[in-house]
């Protein structure tokens, strides 16, 4: 298993399931922006993040709603 593999793991079993691990609110887990197995500013991230939007819509704009009061919204769309 590789680091990526082992986070991604570690995320699924705190939070339950993959909805959970992409819409994560816990910001302050060091783990948090490595959770898909990659980092924020990666084309996999960004590919997540639009189909979140597009499933979860209100949880989506909850969820950037929070990143943005934190200061830890990096990418835009």
């Amino acid at each position: 298993m590789n680091k990526a593999e082992a986070i991604r793991r570690k995320c699924l079993d705190c939070s339950g399931s993959p909805k959970e691990v992409t819409l994560c609110p816990v910001f302050d887990c060091p783990l948090w922006q490595y959770r898909f197995g990659c980092s924020l500013n990666t084309k996999q991230y960004k590919k997540r993040m639009d189909k979140a939007k597009q499933r979860y819509e209100a949880e989506y704009q909850e969820l950037m709603e929070m990143l943005i009061k934190k200061g830890k919204y990096s990418w835009t769309r």
